[in-house]
């Protein structure tokens, strides 16, 4: 059930945290990455690392969210903040990837190896963009700059989504060759997992459903 809760998640963190309440789905959607990378951690020791760095992630979120809500923007320490959770959720992203890479690699799916070092590249991008503009002080660059980093992340949301939704359908645990096994301990979770297998039950009868085992 890690990658499916796992879309879920990712789509509350970084899809979320391009509008106006990103402040919260930041939150809500990093509490769901560390759940989903823990269970996803017994299967590739390199979602460990993504796990811990969620939780760093999660707390910086927390710590904003509640600054916002209070009112403390002005603070000396929120933009400081704001700016290393801007290149921590990145750097999460590339951790979560290169476990991708990794456990495609085990399991014989070369399309879902290619995926995701692509996405790290776009995610590259971003980060390069953000970086310039911390650097740049010519207003008319910036904005040209601003848009392009505005573009790159839309893009590898959308393609990091991809390439977690293929992992959910062509990878399965060692002890869930026929994906039977859709209880994670706890209701919540059980039940985003049984939503997702609902909505995805018809490509997978339409023979999608090919996947690897965990070698």
């Amino acid at each position: 059930m890690g990658f499916g809760i796992l879309f879920f998640a990712y789509f509350l963190t970084y899809a979320g945290g391009l509008t106006p309440i990103g402040t919260f789905t930041y939150v809500l959607g990093s509490a769901l990455m560390l759940f989903a990378l823990y269970k996803l951690s017994e299967q590739n020791k390199l979602f460990l690392a993504s796990c811990i760095s969620t939780l760093v992630l999660f707390i910086l979120s927390f710590i904003i969210m509640i600054m916002h809500v209070f009112g403390l923007e002005q603070s000396l320490i929120y933009n400081p903040l704001v700016l290393i959770q801007g290149f921590l959720a990145p750097a999460l992203n590339i951790l979560v990837m290169l476990a991708i890479f990794i456990i495609a690699k085990e399991v014989e799916l070369p399309r879902i190896q290619v995926n995701s070092i692509i996405n790290i590249a776009l995610i590259g991008i971003s980060v390069i963009c953000n970086i310039l503009s911390l650097v740049i002080s010519n207003d008319d660059v910036l904005a040209r700059l601003g848009v392009v980093y505005l573009v790159s992340q839309i893009i590898y949301i959308g393609y990091s989504m991809v390439v977690i939704f293929k992992c959910y359908m062509r990878i399965c645990y060692e002890d869930d060759k026929d994906m039977s096994n859709t209880s994670g301990g706890v209701p919540f979770f059980d039940f985003l997992n049984k939503l997702f297998n609902r909505a995805t039950n018809k490509n997978k009868n339409n023979g999608l459903d090919n996947k690897g085992g965990k070698k």
